[in-house]
């Protein structure tokens, strides 16, 4: 007998278990590059002139904002991933199984956030390593929960527009 989330929903399981794997696949990768990138500091290029493997340090938050690296800043960034990951796990139990797009969001948000919120209380700051550039222009190195955020926020807003367009058929 399957227990049902609050409101009669299916529990988020599968989820909550794809946002473990996400969390695993970015923790081993930035394990790796903490082992092998950071003792040499050297990238290592893997398309050049375009895209390398290079170890970073970032205590602040998306491209490098607020990166005082203060106690009290690294603690109110903790909690603000504590807080936005408790709220996706809630907003995860309370969405229904047939909103599938919005499930698959929440779930890359929960899995980028925790992996993020991890490095903040393993390493006092969140580990980089994809470095992207052409020419002068570079893009700010980035790690996979960076990119899992960046999905689910992209895959947000489709499933608002989405919402946005099908309000005014139901009347609402």
């Amino acid at each position: 007998m399957k227990s049902a989330a609050p409101g009669g929903n299916e529990p988020p399981y599968r989820e909550l278990l794809a946002a473990g794997g996400l969390i695993a696949l970015d923790q081993l990768s930035k394990a790796w590059a903490y082992w092998s990138l950071r003792p040499t500091e050297m990238p290592v290029r893997v398309i050049p002139g375009f895209f390398r493997l290079r170890y970073a340090e970032n205590p602040g938050i998306a491209f490098s904002l607020f990166d005082s690296g203060t106690p009290a800043m690294r603690m109110t960034l903790l909690g603000i991933a504590v807080c936005a990951a408790l709220g996706a796990s809630f907003y995860l139990w309370r969405t229904p199984a047939e909103r599938r797009l919005l499930r698959v969001t929440l779930t890359c948000l929960l899995g980028g956030i925790l992996g993020n919120a991890i490095d903040r209380v393993v390493h006092g700051a969140v580990i980089d390593f994809l470095d992207f550039y052409w020419g002068a222009w570079h893009f700010p190195t980035f790690n996979i929960a960076d990119s899992c955020i960046t999905v689910g926020a992209i895959l947000l807003a489709l499933d608002t527009a989405s919402d946005l367009r099908r309000a005014p058929e139901s009347g609402a």
